[in-house]
This record gives structure tokens, C-alpha cells and sequence, in this order.
């Protein structure tokens, strides 16, 4: 990766300034995990299902919420998914930043909602669920009722929690409590929303990691679990962050890496001076061969394209308040 003189200057080898015309505008190519994503998510990492269900990182975070993790377990054990063999995507999405006061069990769970789509046979998944757990109800989403499975209830200390799995006939679950899942049923989704459509846009949806944030939103009740981050220090204006990761295909070849910023034309004019320090950090690593750094810029967004190694990629990311993201091989496995 070369200097940040070089990525930022602005020459037509390393800047490209688009300023299309609203009627010029191709339609908008976003993941299928945003299309569907609920319209108040303030975050979210999405990730192949082999990669995301065994690596010890992100068996790690999710542990983070003990009942989360009994869902999880149990609907992939009943519903006979082996994580190692199957191609679909797992988001996990924070859907609320939890008070204070909301220490008990239900208003933890209201937090969160992890989603499953793009199985390799989502028939059988959806002949699994209806097989391996009782049905009790219905959720109107989408425009229509899809029916909602029971995977446990738990009470304790007096807190109870009913955690549930909803799924439409196209084989995509959503799993978490009623009250997370009543989340999927207002309003426009994520990826209608203006902010968060144009940045999503430019990243790649095919990409097999990807993620996205609410600068301000979690700083507003997650400031400490960002403390050492620089998202703490963007601009105000910038009100969503998309990432996406590619690793190589081959051993010698480096990490492909996307991010994307959406927000006021003011925050957007703003932002430069964060990302010559994000990519400034990312350099004093180590350099990374290939093609020099894409940054491209319009008035209500702006997006960076770079080859990482390995090493830049884990320092790029604990940058981004992810620390625990990184591309090693999977250890340890869930129970198939």
C-alpha cells in the first residue's frame, strides 16, 4: 500500500470523482443480506456460514450473549446443518444499543437477530426447521405472514425469553426473541434507506465478509466498546460505514478490502482527513504489493479500495472497532 500522499492526491490515477446525474444512475446492486436486513439495525457482520460458525473469533462474540448461543446450537443441531459444509451467510445484526437499566435476560435478547439466507438448499432448510421445531404463530413481514417456529423459552430470575425462528418459503430464517423479531415487521429496510443504500452500493455483494455500522448511533450507547477505534473520530455528518473483505485465492496474494461512508454533503467533505489517518496507521505495518489504492468520492459518499495482508487487515479492523475479526484458519467446531 502506498502513502497516503499518494492514495489521497488528487490526479485521475488516484482519485475518482464520480458526479452522476440522479437519471444517470444504474439501479442499485446491494447484498441480499441488506435488502432484507431491518431498517434499524445499527450493525451487523455478515460472513459466509462455514467461516462465521467455526472460527473461534466470532464463536467467541457470540458466546458474549449465552442465550443467543443455545439458539444457535440447538436450531443447527435439530435443523442437522454442518457448519463446514454449508455455503450459505449468517449475519448477526445489533438491533438496539441496550440501556442501562435493561439488564435483564428479555431486554438483552432484544438486542440482537441473526439471520440465514442463501443456503444451498433452502427447501430442506425450511423442511428441517418445520420438522424439528413446533410451530406457534405467525409474522407479518415482507407483505406476508411466514410462519414462527419455537426454539426455546427460558425464564430466569424471574425475566423470561421466547426465542423464535421465523422463515418464508425461499429458505431464509431470521432467529432471535419475539421482541427482536417484531423489528423485521416496521417500516423500510436498510437497504431502502438512502444513507445506507448509496454506501452499500459500493461494496462488492458477493463478497464472502462484509459488514456496517452507525457511527453515531453506537457511539451514543456503545462509546466504551469502541474506545481505541477511530470510528469514535469521524465526522459528524457520516452517518453509516460498510466493509467488505475477499481473502486470495491464491497463498502469495493479498486481501482485497472495500469501505464505504454515506452522509451530508458537509460530513462527506469532511472525512478525508480520517481515512489519510486510518490509511496512515494501516501503512506503518507493513507494505502490501499491487495496484495502487482507488479512492472515489460524489457528494454524499465516498469509498476506498486497497489490497491488504494479513497484518493490515487485523490493524484495519480493530480500527474499526472490530478486534476480533481476522481471516485465520477456523478452530474448533459447532455441533452439526
Amino acid at each position: 500500500m502506498r502513502c497516503p500522499a499518494a492514495i489521497l492526491v488528487t490526479t485521475a490515477a488516484a482519485l475518482v470523482c464520480l458526479s452522476f446525474a440522479s437519471s444517470c444512475r444504474p439501479k442499485k446492486h446491494l447484498p441480499g443480506w441488506v435488502m432484507a436486513a431491518p431498517g434499524d439495525s445499527l450493525a451487523a457482520v455478515s460472513g459466509e456460514a462455514g467461516w462465521m460458525l467455526t472460527h473461534k473469533e466470532v464463536q467467541s462474540l457470540i458466546s458474549r450473549d449465552p442465550m443467543v448461543e443455545r439458539a444457535l446450537d440447538l436450531f443447527l443441531q435439530k435443523a442437522h446443518i454442518n457448519p463446514r459444509l454449508e455455503t450459505g451467510r449468517v449475519t448477526f445484526h445489533v438491533i438496539g444499543v441496550p440501556q442501562k437499566s435493561e439488564s435483564t435476560l428479555q431486554k438483552g435478547l432484544e438486542h440482537a437477530l441473526i439471520q440465514l439466507n442463501q443456503f444451498k438448499d433452502p427447501a430442506a432448510l425450511v423442511g428441517a426447521l418445520a420438522e424439528s421445531f413446533p410451530q406457534e404463530g405467525s409474522l407479518h413481514i415482507q407483505g406476508r405472514d411466514w410462519p414462527l417456529y419455537v426454539i426455546l423459552d427460558i425464564e430466569t430470575n424471574g425475566s423470561k425469553a421466547h426465542i423464535r425462528a421465523a422463515s418464508d418459503e425461499k429458505g431464509q430464517v431470521w432467529i432471535g426473541s419475539l421482541e427482536a423479531l417484531t423489528h423485521l415487521t416496521a417500516g423500510e429496510g436498510l437497504g431502502a434507506q438512502s444513507d445506507a443504500g448509496l454506501a452499500a452500493e459500493w461494496i462488492s455483494p458477493r463478497a464472502p465478509f462484509q459488514g456496517y455500522l452507525q457511527p453515531e448511533a453506537l457511539l451514543s450507547g456503545l462509546r466504551k466498546n469502541l474506545e481505541g477505534s477511530i470510528v469514535k473520530d469521524l465526522p459528524q455528518g457520516v452517518s453509516v460505514l460498510f466493509w467488505s473483505i475477499t481473502p486470495p485465492q491464491e497463498k502469495d496474494e493479498s486481501i482485497k478490502f472495500e469501505l464505504a461512508l454515506a452522509g451530508t454533503p458537509e460530513g462527506i467533505n469532511q472525512v478525508t482527513p480520517w481515512l489519510q489517518r486510518l490509511v496512515a496507521a494501516v501503512n506503518a505495518v507493513q507494505a502490501a504489493p499491487g495496484a495502487a489504492p482507488e479512492l472515489m468520492q460524489e457528494k454524499r459518499r465516498v469509498g476506498l479500495r486497497c489490497t491488504l495482508t494479513t497484518q493490515q487487515l487485523k490493524l484495519i479492523m480493530e480500527k474499526l472497532g472490530q478486534p476480533w475479526f481476522s481471516l485465520g484458519p477456523p478452530e474448533g467446531d459447532r455441533k452439526a
